[in-house]
């Protein structure tokens, strides 16, 4: 056996040895008292940072936590040290979890802006930063959490989007505005022919005879037609929020009609209008209602499919059986179904609320249901919603009735007359004509023009011999309110009546400034006419006897 021998180290060898040892353990405290050092000033710091920050081990227990942490997220104030992040955010997204073991590897995650579900169900938009953190020995012991609630930042960002599409809107309606009020305005013109010619050829027509009956029918048609224009105009203003009476109805089948090439065949769509009733509203507002509704419906039947169903009844309410909310009285009960997939019942009692929307910006009408119901609210109406998944949804409107009006016949009636001289003029030779015959039918002498300017040179040549100036507005080199004001240079004391039928520089102050002195209305109906033609040659006569 081999011996090994031992050499016993002198003592100054034991004592080199000795000091070695203690320099590595003066060392190892000193590094040991500046990493816990370290540690309690980043645990410090992350305690009082204004940011909401976190930290946690590979467990993601809290080693520790901001002040901000705990106010942002709702957190008890006790300490919540040494415990389990999962247990306290039990709503926490899978895909956050795998972030998180994403991190315990090194890896760094930067602005991940995402929705968060709280546990009493509110949704926030958080910001996430996740940064590992390594330990001395140059391991990951876990990870630090920076966050911040940037909800009000998404809605003010979401606003600014909603504000610029309404902006689009807005403009893309004020053309539309612009071209309906030009193509209004020629077919007045028409219109004015066509009512007026029919009510002078009834005049002379035997009662009872075929051809009466077939006047009527165009008379009739013609004053349909004027309504509808009178629809086209109010959209055309849309700036105007005067309510007139108006008929659901007729606005609920244009609407229809103008969304049935827009949407998919696979769509059926089904009327029941069973309501002649009117309602007080603006009609370009309630145009935009059921235009709404009717697309919203499309919308949820896009993919598969359906059938889209506007139904119109009258109901009467008395305060035993009215809805919540509403008056006794009579109303207009419209439906708007759809057979789509119908509204998650977590989010039916949020649609109606502003910005609530589940389409994208540039989807929708511009006009959300917070609007609609806000709409509706404002005619003292109601509007409610039911849905079953996934048969389908059903909106359901009242409108309280303000009275029903059909289109009567033409019935001669007993028109006020005179014998003043009236110049007329209109560039339409159709409507001069017809002018001409309307005013001798009732008495007045009559001299036309289809041009402003001949009209003001007869004027010039001759000032003392009208009575009266009945204009259209819209004539070429000079329009009516300038010919007006020309006339009453030369004589200051001549009524002016101006006709229009669309006109966005013109409106009674307007007119009142100038000195006009009414407005007859295209397309021109006699009886309104002979009306305010009288009114205006009374008043003018009186003044001139005072």
């Amino acid at each position: 056996m081999k011996t090994i021998k031992f050499e016993k180290p002198t003592y100054e060898e034991l004592e080199k040895r000795v000091r070695e040892l203690e320099k590595v353990v003066l060392d190892r405290k000193r590094t040991d008292e500046a990493v816990k050092k370290n540690e309690q000033l980043l645990k410090l710091y992350i305690e009082f940072t204004p940011a909401a920050t976190a930290m946690c081990d590979l467990h993601m227990r809290y080693l520790a936590y901001s002040r901000r942490w705990i106010a942002d997220y709702n957190l008890p104030e006790e300490n919540l040290l040494g415990r389990s992040h999962y247990d306290l955010f039990k709503t926490i997204p899978e895909h956050w979890k795998q972030q998180h073991q994403r991190c315990f590897k090194g890896e760094v995650i930067v602005n991940s802006e995402e929705p968060f579900t709280r546990s009493d169900g509110t949704v926030d938009w958080v910001r996430r930063n996740l940064h590992p953190w390594v330990t001395e020995d140059n391991n990951v012991g876990g990870l630090i959490m920076f966050t911040e609630v940037i909800t009000e930042r998404k809605q003010a960002e979401k606003d600014k989007e909603r504000l610029q599409f309404q902006l689009q809107q807005s403009q893309k309606m004020e053309s539309i505005g612009n071209l309906a009020g030009g193509i209004a305005h020629d077919f007045n013109n028409i219109l004015s022919s066509i009512i007026g010619f029919t009510e002078l050829a009834l005049d002379e027509t035997p009662k009872g005879t075929l051809a009466e009956d077939s006047l009527q029918e165009v008379y009739s048609a013609g004053k349909r037609a004027k309504d509808l224009v009178q629809q086209i105009l109010t959209f055309a203003r849309q700036s105007d929020e005067k309510r007139t009476p108006l008929l659901p109805s007729k606005i609920a089948r244009e609407v229809l009609k103008f969304i049935r090439p827009t949407i998919p065949t696979t769509i059926e769509i089904q009327q029941n209008l069973d309501s002649e009733s009117w309602i007080t509203g603006n009609a370009t507002r309630v145009y935009q209602v059921l235009m709404n509704l009717c697309t919203n419906a499309a919308h949820a039947m896009e993919d598969s499919g359906g059938v889209l169903t506007v139904s119109m009844k009258d109901l009467s309410f008395d305060k035993e059986n009215s809805p919540i909310g509403m008056k006794a009285g009579d109303y207009v009960e419209i439906k708007v179904s759809d057979t789509g997939s119908g509204i998650a019942p977590e989010i039916i009692d949020s649609i109606f609320e502003p910005y609530f929307t589940t389409k994208e910006p540039g989807e929708g009408t511009g006009m959300g249901l917070a609007i609609v119901r806000g709409v509706i609210e404002s005619y003292d109406g109601k509007i409610s919603v039911a849905s079953q998944l996934p048969k389908g949804t059903t909106f359901t409107t009242y409108l309280p009735i303000t009275k029903k009006r059909d289109h009567k016949a033409y019935v001669p009636e007993q028109l006020p007359t005179g014998t003043e001289h009236i110049l007329f003029v209109d560039d339409e030779h159709p409507i001069a004509k017809m002018g001409r015959r309307t005013f001798e039918s009732l008495g007045y002498s009559v001299t036309t023009r289809t041009s402003s300017e001949e009209a003001l040179e007869l004027f010039k040549a001759k000032p003392n011999d009208f009575d009266l100036v009945v204009t259209d507005m819209t004539m070429p080199n000079m329009t009516g309110d300038q010919l007006a004001i020309e006339l009453m240079k030369i004589r200051n004391d001549i009524p002016v009546i101006l006709c229009t039928g669309f006109s966005k520089r013109i409106s009674d102050d307007s007119i009142a400034d100038i000195g006009i002195r009414a407005f007859a209305y295209k397309p021109i109906v006699k009886a309104d006419l002979a009306k305010t033609v009288r009114k205006v040659l009374d008043n003018a006569n009186t003044e001139t006897q005072e």
